[in-house]
């Protein structure tokens, strides 16, 4: 039987979440809920504010030292081109123009445990620190989603993501949710990319039918089919939403519901059960005003 994509619970630690999407209906009784979730996430982790001043990367002060006036040096550039020290060069018209791609305000490749949260249903989905990076399952092909968050939060930023996916077919995907809050932690905006080469950006707004604010799009830049890996981004900047995928920007909207809140990340089982996506590498820049 297929379920509407409505969040319906949360849980969590002290430094990560869970939310899911199913019905109501579909969760367990009181006595079976005891042992399997966990306190909420608001009364052991309450959404931090954000930083006032967030960190930018500097480059080291030039030398003072001085050369001997009784000897000279020439330089031989050495062959081949220098890295930036801003990374890629993008034109003005990028949102994430300004930024320094190549140093985020925080990073996280996922070699330390309890940043994220991990929990196992065989009935739900299985995230788990893997050696590779973070594993998320998918078990049962619906269309329910449950994400694990991480002891990061924020307002205005870009943050990005590897994803690797196992073997797919289809709609099953992977998503990445910014904004993350609501008293179950069951809302934010949530970028999924597809197994068949689209991508859509959908808003969670609690025990309700999801609303698309953009809706399944081809695209070019997305690797598709088994095994595939590709970079999510997805930037929140005031009511903009902003979908880059492998360095591309690809798509845009408006929506001015959320303001502030955390991070998700999860495997979307539409079609075949337990699909697998490992992530890595995420990387998170804070806005400036």
């Amino acid at each position: 039987m297929r379920r509407s994509p409505a969040i319906c619970c949360a849980v969590a630690v002290a430094l990560g979440l869970s939310a899911c999407n199913r019905s109501a209906s579909d969760l367990p009784a009181a006595d079976d809920q005891e042992t399997r979730l966990p306190p909420t996430l608001t009364s052991v982790f309450p959404l931090r504010t954000p930083p006032t001043a967030p960190p930018s990367a500097t480059l080291p002060p030039p030398s003072t030292a001085t050369s001997s006036p009784t000897a000279t040096i020439t330089l031989t550039p050495s062959p081949g081109p220098s890295a930036s020290p801003t990374g890629p060069q993008l034109p003005p018209s990028d949102p994430r123009a300004g930024l320094n791609l190549s140093a985020p305000d925080y990073s996280d490749d996922f070699s330390t445990r309890f940043k994220w949260y991990e929990f196992s249903d065989p009935q739900a989905a299985t995230n788990l620190y893997a050696e590779d990076g973070f594993k998320a399952a998918d078990n049962v092909a619906d269309h329910a989603v449950w994400w694990s968050g991480s002891d990061q939060v924020g307002g205005d930023v870009y943050a990005e993501v590897n994803a690797r996916i196992g073997t797919c077919s289809g709609s099953d995907g992977y998503g990445l949710a910014v904004r993350v809050g609501g008293g179950n932690f069951d809302r934010g905006y949530a970028l999924e990319f597809s197994c068949d080469g689209s991508y859509r950006l959908r808003k969670f707004i609690g025990n309700a039918e999801p609303v698309s604010l953009i809706d399944w799009t081809e695209a070019s830049q997305l690797r598709s089919g088994a095994d595939a890996s590709n970079q999510m981004g997805l930037m929140a900047k005031g009511d903009m939403l902003y979908v880059v995928a492998n360095g591309e920007l690809i798509g845009e909207t408006s929506d001015n519901d959320y303001t502030y809140g955390g991070f998700g990340l999860y495997a979307s089982a539409v079609e075949t059960a337990g699909v697998e996506v490992v992530f890595d590498d995420f990387a998170l820049w804070y806005l400036q005003p």
